[in-house]
């Protein structure tokens, strides 16, 4: 091979590792899991027009099913109105915080950012936790970090709380939400107000274009 040949090749190499995810050397499973879900963001966003909000939704659904443990969400969201609920309602707050996260994901990601992701290693967390820190990165812009805390459930690792620019919880957030409906309307009022939400999300979301 000749030099110039060799330069080639190795431009191509360097071409083809910056345009992979990033991933920590030692990224294990729960890295991993945070890798897949990016990789179905990307994918959702390069393709936001023509999916429309509702295949957008479609598309999002499955990976966000798998990545969330909605169940721990929803009980730490609720509080001490957990243990009060019946498991049928229970499983109401479960599916209707789910389908609201998912709205919001497929609202969210309706090509505007041209956004990529990035993970930027994990720590270890409390309680045997671990947070993976992560960033998007705008086409133009400062990256603004997404972090993820993730636990460990019979050997799979799943997201139980998102960090928005590494110190605003997701949870805390809805925690102070949910509790202020419980307490003014009860469990009716919280499932009424998280169908409303989603519902809006869903009505102000544009059609797949043709």
């Amino acid at each position: 091979m000749n030099r110039f040949s060799a330069r080639i090749v190795r431009l191509a190499v360097l071409i083809a590792a910056l345009s992979c995810p990033a991933l920590p050397a030692d990224a294990s499973p729960a890295s991993d899991r945070i890798g897949k879900l990016n990789t179905t963001f990307t994918a959702v966003m390069q393709n936001a027009k023509a999916l429309g909000y509702e295949g957008r939704y479609e598309k999002l659904k499955p990976a966000i099913i798998e990545a969330y443990d909605f169940s721990e969400m929803a009980r730490v969201t609720t509080g001490r109105y957990w243990s009060s609920f019946t498991d049928d309602q229970k499983r109401q707050v479960v599916a209707a915080f789910r389908d609201l996260s998912i709205a919001t994901y497929a609202a969210r990601f309706d090509g505007s950012g041209s956004e990529r992701f990035q993970i930027l290693g994990e720590e270890p967390a409390p309680a045997g936790h671990l947070r993976v820190n992560n960033q998007a990165v705008p086409a133009s812009g400062e990256p603004i970090r997404i972090d993820y805390l993730l636990r460990q459930d019979d050997g799979e690792w799943r997201i139980i709380d998102v960090y928005l620019k590494s110190s605003v919880s997701e949870l805390a957030v809805r925690r102070d939400e949910f509790s202020k409906i419980l307490a003014k309307s009860g469990f009716d009022g919280l499932i009424a107000d998280l169908k409303a939400k989603a519902a809006k999300l869903r009505s102000q979301g544009p059609t797949a274009s043709n």
